[in-house]
């Protein structure tokens, strides 16, 4: 029998349960689909005649037309044949009232998708997905859609290093790796010890914690994960992209500590520039008291006058420190409010000078 004839009946052969609906959103339904799909290499003409056979099975047969459009998806992935992110965005609106769509699209962004903003898109999106729980699913617990959800957070943060620590997006690590950790709790659950978890759940738990700044237990389970890879045709390919990460773990450490560096200069630049500036404005106040003592002989308008002077001083001086504080790479509310206190006191202290001044009729 040919490759698409055998393809059918397996299709029929997991549909054939009770309750579809449920049994569609079960970690069960996503293995089988992915058991058939790796036993078969897809080629031109197979794929055109599963399309085909999810055309014709769409209009009399949707759970059989969804599950033959899954395995021709996995095929596609595994072996990156297509354009199957394409694929999954038009099969999306045709299989919208199965749940599992989400996971296969957000499976299709995470092997395919290079725009940042289709990433970042897409881990918005599948947050509530992940968080879903009804009569028919449970994908809080579902290992592959919370694996793909922290993965994909992954992908998006090793590229976007300077936006990990936005209160926001450490929020959205934080929940990455409660979700990757109880992967790893349900799958030793299920498989009885630790040695016996899928390896790539211990790789994604390490680029998380590597996120985090947990820098030498993210190393320890990405290490964990290279040695826990079978033997097999492809495990040196595997080998070399675990210990990628590895690197990208080195670079994202060189990344932070250089940072702090840099945040340590700005302090020093700052503090530097604010004792210069506080310098300068002292000499201008003395040159200025200077002309004043030289210049005016009533006692009362010389102090009013100093008084107003010592204000307009103050303001200038809150103006230079507010500026410079607002150049730190990381903002002081306290260092700026000191400034701007300064500021306040500065005009408060001018306005009383020039109001007595005035009513005085000194000018």
């Amino acid at each position: 029998m040919s490759s698409i004839g055998n393809i059918i009946i397996e299709a029929k052969k997991i549909i054939n349960v009770e309750e579809f609906n449920k049994y569609v959103n079960s970690r069960e339904y996503e293995m089988k689909i992915t058991d058939v799909a790796k036993s078969y290499k897809i080629t031109k003409d197979l794929y055109e005649n599963l399309c085909e056979e999810v055309r014709i099975a769409y209009k009399e047969n949707k759970e059989l037309s969804f599950t033959i459009f899954f395995i021709l998806f996995t095929m596609c992935r595994r072996q990156s044949y297509g354009d199957y992110l394409t694929m999954a965005m038009l099969a999306e609106d045709n299989f919208d009232e199965y749940e599992l769509m989400k996971h296969i699209k957000l499976m299709a962004v995470l092997a395919a998708a290079s725009k940042s903003s289709v990433i970042y898109k897409a881990i918005k999106e599948s947050s509530a997905f992940v968080s879903l729980k009804n009569d028919n699913c449970d994908y809080t617990n579902h290992v592959g859609a919370l694996n793909v959800y922290t993965a994909l957070i992954c992908k998006y943060f090793e590229y976007h290093l300077n936006e990990r620590k936005e209160p926001e997006n450490i929020e959205l690590l934080k929940k990455a790796e409660r979700c990757i950790k109880k992967v790893i709790r349900i799958e030793m659950q299920e498989k009885g010890s630790p040695e016996a978890v899928y390896e790539k759940f211990y790789l994604n738990y390490g680029r998380i914690l590597i996120l985090l700044e947990q820098y030498n237990k993210g190393e320890e389970e990405i290490t964990k994960a290279i040695n826990l890879l079978s033997e097999s045709t492809d495990r040196d390919a595997k080998v070399n992209e675990y210990n990628q990460y590895l690197l990208k773990a080195s670079i994202t450490h060189a990344y932070d500590l250089n940072e702090e560096k840099v945040k340590d200069l700005d302090q020093l630049k700052v503090s530097n520039y604010k004792s210069i500036a506080l310098m300068t404005t002292l000499l201008g106040f003395l040159l200025g008291t200077i002309n004043i003592f030289t210049t005016i002989t009533d006692p009362f308008t010389l102090a009013m006058l100093m008084l107003g002077y010592a204000g307009l001083l103050l303001v200038l001086l809150g103006l230079v420190l507010c500026g410079f504080t607002l150049t730190l790479h990381e903002r002081k509310k306290t260092l700026l409010l000191y400034d701007v206190a300064l500021l306040i006191a500065g005009i408060i202290v001018f306005a009383v000078a020039l109001c007595i001044i005035i009513n005085k009729g000194m000018i």
